[in-house]
């Protein structure tokens, strides 16, 4: 079997169930193992800030809200995968501004750019932590 130091959901949009995480975090043993396995970190990107957007379609849901006046920026985060959706504990959030008359591509590509730079130091953070 393998043995990752590190677990990277990008682009992933799919729930996974208590099983997967309770093997990684060491609760769930597979069949004849008998030492202690070490915790295997799972982080998740997310276009949006802790507590918003959660889900998906984050960046669409985001940009209508600001069309709306509700919101004045959104941005990025990177998280420690929990059962519930994007609500694990935050390892890197960037705020991105967002710009009156400017259209979604372009937000969605400056969102893009920003999620590039945040799971390079997401991933190294959680790295340092676990060598």
């Amino acid at each position: 079997m393998e043995n990752p130091d590190l677990i990277i959901l990008a682009g992933w949009m799919h729930i996974f169930g208590d099983g997967f995480l309770q093997f990684v975090d060491g609760r769930m043993p597979l069949e004849g193992e008998v030492k202690p396995r070490r915790v295997i970190p799972v982080i998740n990107l997310h276009p949006a800030l802790p507590g918003a957007f959660d889900g998906a379609n984050a960046i669409e849901r985001a940009y209508e809200a600001f069309q709306k006046g509700e919101i004045t920026h959104s941005g990025v985060m990177v998280h420690r995968v929990v059962k519930d959706v994007d609500r694990g504990d935050p390892l890197v959030v960037r705020e991105v501004e967002m710009e009156k008359g400017e259209p979604i591509e372009e937000f969605q590509e400056r969102i893009h750019e920003v999620e590039h730079e945040v799971i390079v130091q997401a991933a190294k953070k959680v790295l340092n932590e676990v060598q």
